[in-house]
């Protein structure tokens, strides 16, 4: 064909895999579980087949007629025997299988399946919640007093009384502020509103 002696195109058999599998990388590989006959008929194992016949013909244009220049190309075809007894060629046509590929940013996680990338989410989110949350039972009642002013006046007067130098004093006001962050039921009643009383 290249030396000009053949017009007629060429038949590669058993050349074009029917069913390929896309992954990640730069290749695609044949998907070999789906290679499978139908049936033991010859006209069934040439529709079913994995691997299909390719027609391959060297095209000529003509260019410039004075020069002699000729354009040349490749039409390559899938060979279908269902037209007839000669058969015919026919756009080729592939099935694809690609896998979701997902963002390199998470490719460390996706080596790991769905399964490893949903349980690191949800641990990852669930760690964010229990840090947010945690030791928020013990700091509400000291944070969400409704009047605080009464325990201001308390620290102001010890450290009003610290300044005088009266220790015994000092000594039973604090005593008095530890009693009321110790004991959550007479802080409340302490920072209740007055008018609420």
């Amino acid at each position: 064909m290249l030396r000009g002696e053949r017009r007629e195109p060429v038949m590669l058999k058993d050349i074009l895999p029917k069913h390929l599998r896309a992954n990640a990388g730069p290749e695609a590989k044949i998907a070999h579980r789906l290679k499978t006959d139908f049936s033991e008929k010859p006209e069934d194992i040439e529709k079913y087949a994995f691997f299909r016949n390719l027609t391959l013909k060297l095209q000529q244009l003509s260019v410039n007629n004075t020069s002699g220049q000729v354009t040349e190309w490749w039409v390559i075809q899938e060979w279908h025997p269902a037209c007839g007894t000669n058969g015919c060629a026919k756009n080729i046509e592939l099935v694809i299988y690609n896998d979701k590929a997902s963002p390199q940013s998470l490719g460390f996680l996706a080596g790991y399946g769905i399964v490893g990338l949903y349980m690191s989410v949800v641990l990852v989110i669930g760690k964010f919640i229990r840090e947010f949350f945690n030791g928020i039972s013990r700091s509400i009642m000291f944070e969400e007093l409704p009047n605080v002013d009464r325990i201001l006046k308390l620290c102001t007067d010890i450290f009003l009384v610290r300044e005088t130098g009266d220790l015994d004093l000092e000594e039973q006001l604090f005593a008095k502020l530890i009693f009321l962050y110790r004991s959550p039921e007479t802080m409340i009643k302490w920072t209740r509103d007055h008018h609420d009383e």
